[in-house]
């Protein structure tokens, strides 16, 4: 019912099979014991929505929560006190598109929710589980503008915490190049205005945040990061890989 495979740091995955799990305490208990006796450091435990029930089980017999995501979280059960946990994750990351046409204007919208710090904000999201960078912020400015573009450089990274579910937050902005004009908006529930704002009006506007205007401003006056050609040589087994410089 429950295997244990090694990882490289001398620790122990469990998984669950789908036979009987009615025995899933006493199997527990007695493959804590024998990693004890092996001198394992950590058993981690994935358990799945269906797989709930056996929460309360683990948390008795000496599990701590590690992660959650929607339909799955992690336990884990330290075998030595001083055992390293890699840390579960830190940051939600957001990105920005800067989006100016051949008329010197910048690609902007207004949340139908949104605060009072800046009138109209640049186009962008969250990035979505195992997305790219430059995939996620060309979607975002998609769907919230109707623009299609494309990667020119990064501009800027900001790091804040504490942010959403008292975690951090990394917001990542690009210059883009427009490669339609048209605005039509897709994500009409999320955005109540997309326009192209003059660049001298947009500097000079009251109800635009400062912050967006000096990010404006790096991306007309600083080179930014390119993405480094045949990057996935780096790490061998990615799904995929960006590195900038």
């Amino acid at each position: 019912m429950l295997i244990a495979k090694k990882d490289r740091y001398n620790g122990l995955i469990l998984e669950l099979q789908d036979s009987d799990k009615s025995n899933f305490k006493d199997e527990l208990s007695k493959l804590i014991q024998k990693a004890k006796t092996d001198q394992n450091r950590l058993l981690w435990l994935d358990l799945t929505t269906k797989e709930s029930k056996y929460i309360a089980i683990a948390l008795d017999l000496g599990f701590e929560f590690h992660n959650c995501e929607a339909n799955r979280t992690t336990l884990i059960y330290k075998l030595s006190p001083d055992v390293y946990v890699p840390v579960s994750p830190t940051h939600t990351i957001g990105v920005g598109g800067i989006v100016i046409n051949s008329k010197n204007e910048l690609l902007m919208v207004k949340d139908r929710i949104h605060n009072n710090h800046s009138i109209y904000k640049l186009p962008g999201g969250m990035l979505e589980d195992a997305d790219r960078l430059i995939d996620g912020v060309k979607r975002e400015v998609l769907e919230e503008t109707g623009i299609e573009t494309k990667f020119i450089k990064m501009v800027s990274v900001l790091n804040a915490h504490p942010y959403r579910f008292n975690k951090s937050n990394l917001y990542i902005v690009f210059q883009l190049e427009p490669l339609t004009t048209k605005i039509d908006i897709i994500d009409t529930n999320e955005i109540e205005l997309a326009l192209w704002v003059p660049l001298d009006e947009f500097f000079s506007h009251k109800e635009i945040s400062t912050f967006q205007k000096d990010l404006v401003k790096q991306a007309l006056t600083k080179e930014g990061l390119q993405i480094l050609h045949n990057q996935d040589i780096y790490f061998k087994g990615k799904k995929h890989v960006e590195v900038y410089g």
